[in-house]
């Protein structure tokens, strides 16, 4: 199965696959107004998800059918994606030729920077625009993932009895998300940081279009697993204590633990530093005007003012629905303002799905 891009629907479900939970956004869209008509989170136990394949299909699918059913979700149309490390971007310059002519001329070029077996992948581009350097060539973006991935998660979706018209990338939605919601930010250089349950991804964007990625191994799985061992806790405990539980605890614990917290969060910003600091050596010395946050741990004590502080740029936290209405049947909006930023992939993939 090839990935697609815009489907230009009027309504459409974006579901994220995580490490630890499945993210459900329902949005419709009316002439230029994108409605917010569902949303849920769905904890998922450890095993259910592991190294980014579906491990218990039996389990997702019954979570998945539970949550269409509570919030009679009647849409069948799913816009997917698979994680980043699993698949190959590149964008390159090709001379503009006829469509008939530019497919077998992509393919062939593709094979170039595939480093998997090119009958293991499915592969699609987009035309990004013209190129930058020379007038009489497209900039295209390549992308290749690994089949085994993707018929994992276009298998689960089928098993629930929807259908998924596109499958689409992790770090490709997240960018997606941003450019649709801030487009006054897309005219200079910018930062978006996710910091997800089993990696943190750099991206630095320009004008809607990616200039620089990079995955750094650390997530907020790794974090409450740090915690747990350092405080001889269970998982549970551990996750509870990182997203606030803390406030509970005595004097005493509170300090080592923010101790032991604010070592964590400048092992993370310094690779950060270090990601972008080696961006802007590469490209004349230019750096982001501005960093946004989004992720599951995006909202980690002290990571956005530490960020900041290390790298002095203003940093914000995304709001993924900073451009999209709430339907009058959503009653949970305290919830939405807390869990958000677990909402930016979800988001981006939906908002695709709607996109002309």
């Amino acid at each position: 199965m090839a990935f697609k891009f815009n489907l230009s629907l009027k309504k459409i479900v974006g579901i994220d696959i995580g490490y630890s939970s499945i993210k459900i956004l329902e949005l419709s869209k009316s002439g230029s107004k994108y409605t917010l008509d569902s949303i849920d989170l769905i904890d998922l136990p450890g095993g259910i998800v592991a190294d980014g394949f579906i491990k218990d299909h039996a389990s997702a699918v019954s979570y998945i059918k539970s949550s269409f059913a509570n919030h009679d979700i009647k849409d069948k149309n799913i816009i997917i994606s698979i994680p980043c490390k699993y698949v190959i971007i590149k964008n390159i310059d090709m001379p503009k030729m006829k469509e008939s002519e530019l497919d077998p001329a992509i393919f062939y070029e593709a094979q170039q920077y595939i480093t998997y077996d090119i009958k293991e992948v499915s592969f699609d581009y987009m035309i990004l625009g013209d190129s930058a350097t020379d007038a009489g060539s497209n900039l295209i973006m390549i992308i290749a993932g690994k089949e085994d991935i993707i018929n994992d998660r276009v298998n689960l979706i089928n098993e629930c009895g929807l259908h998924s018209p596109i499958v689409d990338v992790d770090c490709i939605a997240t960018e997606n998300m941003f450019n649709f919601n801030y487009p006054e930010e897309t005219d200079q250089i910018a930062g978006i940081i996710k910091v997800g349950a089993t990696e943190t991804n750099v991206h630095i964007v320009n004008k809607g279009f990616n200039l620089f990625r990079r995955d750094i191994p650390i997530g907020g799985v790794n974090i409450t697993e740090e915690i747990a061992k350092k405080f001889q806790m269970d998982f549970n405990e551990a996750e509870n204590i990182k997203t606030g539980g803390i406030e509970k605890r005595d004097a005493n614990f509170k300090t080592n633990y923010m101790i032991f917290a604010n070592m964590i969060v400048t092992r993370i910003t310094t690779e950060i530093q270090r990601t972008i600091d080696y961006f802007a050596a590469n490209n004349d010395k230019q750096y982001p005007k501005k960093i946004f946050l989004t992720g599951g741990s995006a909202l980690l004590s002290g990571l956005s003012g530490d960020i900041e502080t290390k790298l002095n740029i203003p940093v914000t936290i995304i709001n993924p629905f900073r451009k999209i209405v709430f339907n009058h049947n959503i009653s949970n909006t305290n919830f939405i303002e807390t869990k958000s930023s677990l909402f930016g992939v979800a988001a981006g993939l939906a908002i695709r799905g709607l996109q002309p």
